[in-house]
């Protein structure tokens, strides 16, 4: 079994062009849940839930920078 890598919460939001804070509040909202809190509850993403999440982005068609 291969473990997929992870991202932190900055680098993830810059990935998919929206702010930490719209991050924090997909996962309240249960659309981007993070897989895993390292140290002092750092919020962690599999690349595969990045895809997912952009993919939705797309789909909706409007930004979220909220």
């Amino acid at each position: 079994m291969t473990m997929e890598s992870t991202l932190g919460v900055g680098h993830a939001a810059k990935l998919l062009g929206v702010t930490v804070k719209t991050l924090q509040r997909w996962e309240l909202e249960g659309r981007l849940i993070p897989v895993a809190r390292i140290a002092i509850a750092r919020r962690r993403y599999t690349e595969s839930q990045q895809r997912e999440a952009l993919e939705s982005k797309h789909a909706v068609g409007a930004p979220d920078q909220n």
